[in-house]
This record gives structure tokens, sequence and C-alpha cells, in this order.
């Protein structure tokens, strides 16, 4: 929280939720938001937390989602997804709409290493 006040470049934050209480998580935007508008520091957070995206406060624009590709990663905006638009406009969360789409492929894979 302190190097959010210090300083007054662009900070990116990696998933800052890590080792804490969900019901925590979920006021982190808000609090890095009031932060932001006391510094004036861009902040950027990353994650692939749920609980993170329950901030009703977060916009469709402030949500990126990077696609990873033979040709390097796109970035997109949650807004720009007719899919996750169209979820959204039927009731679901952002949380439910974003994060089952930013998994990565054939993860179940993973239940085949050892054999």
């Amino acid at each position: 929280m302190w190097i959010a006040l210090a300083g007054n470049g662009p900070l990116l934050l990696e998933e800052p939720e890590l080792s804490l209480h969900p019901e925590v998580i979920r006021y982190i935007p808000q609090m890095f938001g009031r932060m932001q508008g006391r510094s004036g520091r861009q902040i950027m957070i990353s994650t692939h937390s749920p609980d993170m995206l329950r901030d009703e406060g977060i916009g469709l624009d402030e949500v990126l989602l990077l696609d990873p590709g033979k040709e390097g990663t796109s970035i997109r905006t949650a807004r720009s997804s007719r899919q996750i638009t169209a979820l959204l406009d039927g009731g679901m969360p952002l949380s439910e709409a974003v994060i089952p789409r930013t998994a990565p492929r054939n993860a179940r894979q993973l239940t085949l290493f050892g054999d």
C-alpha cells in the first residue's frame, strides 16, 4: 500500500491479493482507486481472483484481457467482448463473466502429470 503512495510513475502490481482473505480482496480495487486519486499514479493490477472483480465500481473499460498468441500477446478491454457484455446484460457478475475466459487452454491435462 505504501508503494502506491510513494513515487509518481506507473505502478504494476501482480496479484496483490495473494495470502489475503477473500473479504479483504474485494475491497482492494477501491483502496487503490482512492490512492490513485491522491497520488495521481497510474496503477495497474494483474489478477486471477474472482474476489477482486466483485467490486461493482470496476468498469468494463478498466478490465484488460491478455490473449497470448503466436505473434505475441494481444490486449482488449472486457467491453470489446460481445460475449462478456451479453453475459453482464443477462445479470451475470463481472467475475463470472471474465475469469473463465482467462483460463489456460487444456489446463485439465495437468491431471495427467506423473502418469
